[in-house]
């Protein structure tokens, strides 16, 4: 499977989600690369390991995903980024985010819901990094102004799914 550099076009719609929570002049947009296959992934790799593994006719994958683009009804593409993804930016996340007390923490890594009394720090809404007090990346919740922050994926996923 060979590996590309991102059009403008894809590298414009990654930039304005990561926008939502990070300083983007802070990530080093040269290490991302599309795989296309039936899906469209972004991936994370050095110049590199894209250079090796396109030696090779039999790669699946490599690099680390980063998120995926997905062709709309409307005929436009939408970025979605994974965990992982959420992961690299993690430690300068400064956007869309909440952070949550110690036993929240242990609900949403068991794929749980959890309150809006748990937050202890909030910036922003709908789609969230989820961070417990020590600011590590626990996970993406959507948050939509109520009582209840929806664990959409968390770390503890790999656990329960065997992932």
């Amino acid at each position: 499977m060979k590996h590309r550099h991102l059009k403008d076009e894809e590298l414009k719609i990654i930039k304005t989600q990561l926008n939502n929570y990070i300083d983007i002049s802070l990530f080093d947009f040269d290490k991302l690369y599309i795989m296309e296959d039936e899906k469209i992934e972004v991936i994370y790799a050095t110049k590199e390991v894209i250079e090796n593994a396109n030696k090779f006719t039999n790669i699946h994958f490599i690099g680390i995903s980063f998120g995926s683009f997905e062709l709309k009804q409307t005929g436009k593409y939408k970025f979605t980024m994974s965990l992982e993804g959420m992961s690299i930016i993690g430690n300068n996340i400064s956007k869309n985010y909440i952070v949550i007390n110690d036993k929240s923490e242990t609900l949403f890594l068991y794929g749980r819901d959890i309150f809006k009394s748990s937050i202890i720090e909030m910036n922003g809404a709908g789609r969230v990094a989820v961070l417990n007090e020590q600011r590590e990346l626990l996970g993406i919740g959507n948050y939509g102004g109520g009582d209840i922050i929806k664990n959409i994926v968390d770390k503890g996923w790999y656990l329960r799914k065997g992932g």
